[in-house]
């Protein structure tokens, strides 16, 4: 629509600063978006109104918006589900065996989530089902307990070619010439070859255990929530005993319906549908549920993740709005120019990160920013592959870290506190892993070792 110059930046700050000072981020994404709106009004004559309603009708009827609210209220349906069922409670049981304590309920949750790395949303709700209630009966706090969910959920599924992350950004890195350049044989293959180099999935991997045997202590309002846990009893084991237990595979046989879907078909609204079947099919027929019951239950699971998606909704409509004031743009241009070789893979990480954080957009904002940042890297000679990396770290800690990403509103719903706590919590060993991470960017760069 044009260059509003520093105006741009004022509709991101107006949202963090409101959501940070009020603790409201709902109201907080409407009013940059409304800023955003009024801004480009000021400077082109449009209609405030017309154009406002315009942009909220596009994203609210845009076909990716729309599949992104399915598939996180149908995960609300298949949580529900698989609650009623008490299976979770009978793989708690098991862990429970041979976790005794915190430490080894947690690292449970880590290993669980390394290897559920097919997609980040069928980490989020797999492992917050089985291990939230015994983390809670080990005095654990539950931020916590997303901060370790969230941290195995895109970090994971970016570091492996067998993943939902891995298979779009590869393909949006080989529509680009210069990836084509680097000589390789598929769009995957150029993919894996930059996976080592994505230093920010594998540091916040790597910091979890750290955090856990607690070489990185409670930092910040983690500690505080320690702290209060301290005066809270802990939960006694009627919760898991035998008789409060399901079947085993009344979990995992969904799970994996779940699993193979996603493999072979590559949707996960597709997947939860034949899991949400495959519940059915084993619940009814042998009255783990009755049939009225069974479907007053998927409705509800879905409605308990209202709250979520009308943050999420108005998350797209922030993203819309950062569209149309030609944010990406604005700060790209601004700065890559002035960027060397050396420094390029730094600058474009801290670039990404910031944008798609302030849009909550882990993947639309990085993919406009490829199309950009990986032609402007190969014109200045900075090193491609890094680049790539670069690009999909500073993507990866949008869905950490922002407080109104997807990812982030999934785990803090399904583990069942604010979505502020969750991300004040983790905040501070997501910019631990993040300063390394840009350290480590310059570092190669300045130094010449990939040239």
């Amino acid at each position: 629509m044009g260059d509003f110059g520093l105006w741009t930046l004022l509709p991101p700050f107006v949202v963090i600063f409101f959501a940070i000072k009020a603790k409201r981020p709902t109201e907080a994404l409407l009013l940059g978006c409304l800023s955003a709106y009024a801004i480009i009004a000021y400077f082109t004559g449009e209609n405030f109104k017309d154009m406002t309603l315009d942009a909220f009708f596009k994203v609210a009827t845009d076909k990716d918006n729309i599949w992104i609210l399915l598939v996180c209220g149908l995960f609300g349906s298949l949580r529900a589900l698989l609650n009623v069922s008490k299976s979770t409670h009978a793989i708690a049981n098991m862990i429970g065996r041979y976790c005794k304590d915190a430490k080894s309920v947690l690292l449970s949750a880590w290993g669980l989530g390394c290897i559920l790395f097919i997609d980040d949303y069928m980490n989020i709700i797999t492992i917050s089902s089985c291990l939230k209630r015994l983390a809670d009966k080990m005095r654990v706090p539950r931020a916590t307990m997303a901060y370790i969910i969230d941290s195995t959920g895109a970090p994971a599924c970016v570091l492996v070619p067998f993943s939902t992350w891995a298979v779009f950004y590869a393909g949006n890195f080989y529509g680009q010439e210069a990836v084509k350049g680097l000589g390789y044989e598929s769009a995957m293959s150029a993919y894996m070859h930059c996976a080592p180099y994505m230093f920010y999935a594998s540091l916040s991997l790597i910091i979890v255990p750290l955090f856990i045997i607690g070489v990185i202590p409670p930092l910040g309002p983690m500690k505080k929530e320690y702290d209060k846990m301290k005066n809270v009893e802990a939960v006694e084991d009627d919760v898991y005993n035998e008789r409060n237990t399901g079947n085993i595979f009344d979990f995992l046989i969904p799970l994996g319906v779940m699993m193979l879907i996603t493999i072979f078909m590559d949707d996960m609204f597709l997947a939860l549908i034949g899991s949400i079947v495959a519940c059915f099919v084993l619940y009814i027929p042998r009255k783990v549920v009755e049939f009225q019951e069974f479907c007053e239950l998927w409705i509800k699971g879905f409605e308990e993740l209202m709250p979520t998606l009308v943050l999420l909704l108005f998350a797209f409509f922030m993203k819309q709005a950062c569209a149309d004031i030609n944010l990406p743009k604005y700060v790209i241009n601004k700065c890559l120019p002035f960027v060397g070789a050396n420094t390029f893979p730094a600058v474009a990480f801290v670039l990404v990160s910031i944008l798609a954080f302030v849009t909550g957009d882990s993947w639309g904002v990085p993919a406009i920013c490829i199309t950009i940042i990986v032609p402007l890297g190969a014109a200045c000679g900075a090193n491609i592959l890094l680049t790539m990396a670069a690009i999909i770290s500073g993507s990866v800690f949008c869905s950490h870290a922002c407080f109104y990403s997807d990812a982030t509103l999934l785990t803090s719903n399904c583990c069942e506190i604010d979505c502020m706590l969750h991300a004040k919590t983790q905040i501070p060993y997501a910019l631990i892993a993040y300063v390394i991470t840009f350290v480590i960017y310059l570092t190669i760069g300045v130094t010449g070792i990939m040239a």
